[in-house]
Order: C-alpha cells, then structure tokens, then sequence
C-alpha cells in the first residue's frame, strides 16, 4: 500500500469497518508495527516503534479507543509525562494554568482539576483530543474523534482541524460521517480489505459514488421506507413523571409515549439529558417516577428486571457497558439468553451454537469464527452483536443510546433496517442519537431535550434538522411541533442555567 498525507492538506480515510483504516492509524501513531513497508517523513525513512518517539517527529493520534488515566486530572492527562517541574517538583499552579490556557485557545469547556473517571465520555474525548493538541503537531490523525461527541463539540474540532490545515499541518481524518467528509477534506483516499481502491478531491466527487466506492456496490435506499403505521391506540413504552434520583444526573420530570410500531428519536446537546433518560429507563441508574412496557410497570434501577419485563437497552459506550471484550463472540451473544442456552443453571451447548450461527447470519455479523473474543471484530459487528442478541428476543419495546456512533456507512445502514423490521413486527423503539441526519431520516416523531426535560415533539414534515437543532439550542419549541401522544411538551426552565458542560 502507498499512500500519502500532504502538509497544508486534510485526508479523509474512509471504508467500511475492518477496512483497515484504524491499523494505517496506529502505524502512523505508533501503537502497532508494520509488518513490511517504510514510513518517510520529509522524505527520510523513520521507524516509529511508540507513540512516545511519533510525539518525537511531531505525529499524534486521536484515537477511538478512549486511554486516559482516570484517578488523574484532566490537566494532568493532558501534559502526563511533560509536567512543568521545578527543582524536581510538579508545578501544579502551572500545570492547572497551562490547562487552562489551552483549553480558552482551541474553545473547550474544561476543569483542568476535574477527575477523568468522573467525566461523561463526550469530555474524556475532548480531553483525548487536547492532550494531542498539547503537542503541536505537524501530524495531526483523527481516528473516530467524533464519534463521540455532540454535533457541537464536533463542530468546534472540524474548526480545530481547519485551524491546523491553515498552520501547515498534515491532518488525516477517519470517519463515518460523510458531512464532516464533505465539509473539512480535501482528498478522500478509500480502502477496502487492507487496500487503497481510490483517491480522489472531495470537491469533485459526488457522494454517491464515494459510497459506492466504499462499500463496492450500491447501498440502496440508506434509512429504508416506513412499511406500516404505528399504532397508535397501543403504546409499547410509557414513562410519566421520570426523574433521575439525586446525584444520577439531570432528568425530569419526563413524559413520553412510544406506539407500538413506532421509532420516536432523543436529540439534546450534551448535558440535555438524553444519555440519562435511556439509562433511567433500562433501570441502570436509580429513579423515581413510572415506566411501563405494554402497560405493565417496570420496577425502576434494575436492569435485570427491565430486561425481563420486555424493555431491551443499548448503552451508548458498548466496549464499557456491553460487551466483554475478551471473551468469544459466541459468549457475548449468549448474554443475552439464559433461558435458552442454559438449562438448570448448565451450558448446553448445542443449543448456544444453534443460537449462535442463527444470530450471525440473520445479523450479518462478520467474524471468522464464532471463538473469536468480540473485541477482535470491528465496531460495526460489535455492535451487531450487542443489537442482535436483544432484537432476537424479539421484545416489545427498545432503548437504543447511539447505536450508530463509530460504525461504517454500510454498517448503519443494516442496524436502521434491522430497526425497521422491528418497529414492523409492532415493537417500540425510543432511538435517543446525536447526529440530526439519522434522527430525521429514520425517525416517526423526533423528542428534544433541554436541561432534563422534552421541550419538543415533532412529527412528519416539521423533523428537520433546522428545526431539531433550533430546540436543542434554545430550549423552545420550533413554530411547527406535535405534542407527544397523550402528553404534552415540559416548559422550559431557566434555572439553573445550562450545565457548563459543552
């Protein structure tokens, strides 16, 4: 493979999952040996065993794969190992200062004395992303950076990397997100299977066949077509007065109704509470208020319980929350199971591998083996896996926390249609996502949050994303919206003001 990064440029790596665009990264990074091959910088052969020697010639990576230390600070993550020292002794003062200051300069909303273990993943992200920037680099390579952030915060690290394009640097791009493709790249260079297949100027090539060019065919319609109505004299999913108990994060109190049939969309900033609605109503953390599944209460702060009174939940951190990296792929799937694949409280298993190969070809999950540890496969079967061994319980209501975020174009497109067919078998589906494009493409009725409550419901021709965005950031309501079945749009409330968090 040859390929070339230019200085004053931004490349966007793009293709499916497990394309190889994350390896090119960590080779460039120095997380991970080439087997063969050279990499020249200014035209001179280097070797770049660590990332410790890439910081050397000026290269950082941004990667996916979150590594901070969590019982540190966020100013001590971002210089870890550059300290400002005197006489052998941390400057704190100056290492809180220099923070600081670095924060004020690329626009993040940051406390350099804040614990990381405590931060919601969007502010460990940026935290990754300001411990790159620490170190000016002449190569700057973004792997899924935004894969975890808010359309804003995303917006403020496309200006960050316009910035760096404008100062000389060479930025290598990896994402799924075709907007940030379109509006930040120069050249999009292609891969498929460990290949290069294309480069060509972003300007001039329509995103039509950039997608044909990713994923070797055509896609077909991406979000799919509404085959049915929902129906609305059945609500599979209900909450009325929810809120998070003290100190679980701020919601409520909500009331929302999601049909039988019906996919309801989540949109917030971060900070609206969107993340902590779906976890309350997994029962994942402690609340007060009523949910019910077909009418049936669940008992609230038990994720068992959800799960077993018909409620499945997809977590929006699914390497943290939902899968066990190490172990197989057969195993991740089984969680899910136990009443199928256990007997008397002992594997059986010929039903685990009749489930198994059953779940892998119905999902379109791409492994070699079913042995493999989960964490081998890319992001997108990853996240097949943790959808497919809940949609395979075939349960009336869902709760998908970004379920997209970091997954390839071809990948998405497969879980929108896998949710399709669950909201036409009569299930209710709550889709709680931060990228509009999605929210208004695949959507019935998209819900905005704002400081912990739902302040919009819109419904057929008033999704859009001006109009999604407009409540997101001023908490009101557009001039066109629809109240939630049955309830009606919270008013908004100005104190406290807006959490400090971006």
């Amino acid at each position: 493979m040859n390929l070339a990064f230019h200085a004053g440029t931004v490349t966007a790596l793009t293709g499916e999952n497990g394309s190889g665009k994350s390896t090119i990264a960590r080779i460039v990074g120095g997380a991970l040996a080439p087997d063969s091959g050279e990499i020249l910088l200014d035209g001179k052969a280097v070797r770049i065993p660590d990332s410790r020697t890439a910081l050397g010639h000026g290269i950082a990576l941004i990667s996916q794969e979150i590594a901070l230390a969590g019982d540190l600070s966020v100013a001590e993550n971002v210089f870890l190992g550059r300290q400002p020292v005197k006489r052998g002794i941390i400057s704190w003062r100056k290492l809180e200062e220099q923070a600081a200051g670095l924060f004020d300069g690329i626009g993040m909303r940051l406390d350099p004395r804040a614990r990381v273990a405590d931060l919601p993943i969007e502010s460990r992200q940026q935290v990754e992303i300001a411990r790159a920037l620490a170190t000016e680099p002449r190569v700057l390579v973004l792997d899924e950076a935004t894969s975890s952030l808010s359309e804003k915060v995303a917006d403020m690290l496309l200006g960050i990397v316009a910035d760096r394009r404008a100062r000389g640097a060479a930025v290598v791009m990896i994402t799924h997100r075709m907007n940030e493709i379109y509006r930040i790249a120069d050249t999009a260079a292609v891969l498929r299977d460990g290949r290069i297949v294309a480069t060509a100027p972003v300007r001039e090539t329509h995103r039509d066949d950039l997608v044909r060019l990713m994923v070797g065919r055509e896609l077909g319609d991406y979000y799919g077509r509404r085959r049915h109505e929902p129906d609305r004299d059945s609500v599979a999913l209900r909450a009325r007065g929810l809120r998070a108990a003290s100190g679980a994060g701020d919601l409520g109190p909500v009331d929302l109704a999601v049909a039988a049939g019906e996919i309801v969309g989540v949109a917030g900033l971060s900070g609206s509470g969107k993340d902590v609605l779906g976890r309350a109503l997994a029962g994942v953390i402690a609340a007060e208020g009523e949910v019910r599944v077909r009418d049936r209460p669940l008992p609230t702060g038990s994720p068992g319980a959800a799960l077993r009174g018909g409620l499945g939940f997809v977590p929006e951190d699914r390497r943290a929350q939902a899968l066990l990296g190490p172990r197989s792929v057969a195993e991740n799937l089984a969680l899910a199971w136990p009443d199928r694949v256990f007997r008397r409280g002992v594997l059986r298993p010929a039903a685990e591998r009749a489930g198994v190969a059953s779940a892998v070809t119905r999902y379109g999950i791409r492994t070699a083996s079913m042995r493999l540890p989960v964490s081998a496969l890319s992001g997108g079967n990853q996240q097949k896996v943790v959808i497919g061994r809940l949609f395979d319980r075939q349960l009336p209501a869902y709760v998908l926390s970004e379920p997209t975020r970091g997954v390839d174009i071809q990948s998405k497109s497969a879980i929108y249609a896998l949710l399709r067919q669950q909201a036409e078998r009569g299930a209710g589906v709550l889709f709680i996502s931060s990228e509009l494009n999605e929210l208004c493409g695949l959507c019935d009725r998209v819900l905005v949050m704002f400081q912990g409550r739902v302040v919009a419901s819109l419904d057929g021709s008033a999704i859009t994303e001006e109009a999604v965005n407009h409540a997101m950031v001023t908490g009101e309501a557009p001039g066109v919206s629809a109240p939630v079945p049955g309830e009606e749009a919270a008013p908004v409330r100005r104190d406290p003001p807006l959490a400090a968090a971006p």
